[in-house]
């Protein structure tokens, strides 16, 4: 009997040696686990991190194909796809080449000159073919641009290749290849250039006066005027409406006025007295002939001519139906 309990005492103790064996072993797999886990993590972590250098490493050999600071640049030819434009500059401000009197908007030309050069490629062909053979020989689209030293740089750009577009320096036998993005930021037509004039925002809240003069005669509306409220706001309505961005002429010359209609005998004028950031501003608005659904338009002291829609004009000139 006492053989069988030591026997079974003995098993007892081997089983919870065994159980408690086996408890250390899982912990001990659990731990190895972690740890498995945890070198995983340190590994992806370090492989993102390389990877992201070497982006920004590729990033930075980006070669330069001009490279001039925008402010050195002082003449810009661009034959794009909207036909070729021609600017200089002249004390810091660009002309059209053509016709100085044309109003060039002085950012966007500023960001044209910076776009030109700064143009970077992306990879430079080894062993490139014939200029020909990527439509190089005969360019699609040219970029010229001349430094404050007279310098003068060429860049012809040919086939497209993907999202890129090959491209080479006139004088030079290298072919790269640059990203369409740099012909879609200077795809400007002339239209797109115009420094256009800035309309005041008008309405019944603010306007104060309005004078208008057709054929020598003038009427005077006032918001102060009770019987005229219902003229002041008709005027003050089609005042608000005005929107100054379609365009008949870029710079009309004086001669040039009798044909729109806004001659000083043809016109009527309409002088506006109006508030804004609690100040008092006054307005001239020239109105001339119709033409379709529209009415030539000018402001005073510019020379852009624009299409206005009749309706508006006839509020403005508190015409009657």
């Amino acid at each position: 009997t006492d053989d069988f309990w030591n026997t079974c005492s003995d098993f007892n103790q081997w089983f919870c040696c065994l159980v408690q064996e086996e408890k250390s072993m899982t912990q001990k797999r659990k731990i190895g686990l972690l740890i498995i886990g945890f070198v995983a993590l340190i590994c992806i972590y370090m492989w993102v991190r390389a990877w992201n250098q070497s982006e920004q490493a590729q990033a930075n050999t980006m070669i330069r194909i001009t490279d001039t600071e925008g402010d050195k640049i002082k003449k810009i030819a661009l034959n794009i796809e909207n036909g070729e434009l021609n600017f200089e500059k002249e004390n810091g401000v660009w002309y059209d080449a053509l016709d100085h009197d044309i109003p060039l908007n002085q950012s966007i030309m500023n960001e044209i000159a910076d776009t030109v050069g700064s143009i970077s490629a992306n990879r430079k062909l080894k062993n490139a073919d014939e200029a020909k053979d990527y439509g190089l020989d005969v360019p699609i689209y040219t970029i010229e641009y001349t430094d404050d030293n007279d310098d003068v740089i060429s860049v012809y750009f040919g086939n497209n290749t993907g999202d890129n577009i090959y491209a080479t320096l006139k004088g030079e036998k290298s072919i790269y290849t640059v990203s369409s993005q740099v012909i879609e930021d200077l795809n400007y037509t002339e239209e797109d250039l115009i420094q256009l004039d800035d309309y005041p925002s008008i309405g019944s809240g603010n306007l104060e006066k309005a004078v208008i003069t057709k054929n020598k005669n003038s009427v005077v509306y006032d918001s102060a005027d009770e019987t005229q409220t219902e003229q002041i706001i008709a005027i003050a309505g089609g005042l608000g409406a005005v929107q100054l961005s379609t365009t008949a002429d870029y710079c009309a010359e004086e001669k040039e006025l009798s044909e729109y209609g806004l001659d000083e005998d043809l016109r009527a004028a309409v002088e506006v007295t109006y508030q804004e950031d609690e100040k008092e501003k006054k307005l001239t608005l020239y109105i001339g002939n119709r033409v379709g659904d529209d009415r030539y338009v000018m402001l005073n002291d510019s020379k852009i001519v624009y299409l206005v829609s009749d309706a508006i004009c006839g509020n403005i000139l508190n015409e009657e139906e």
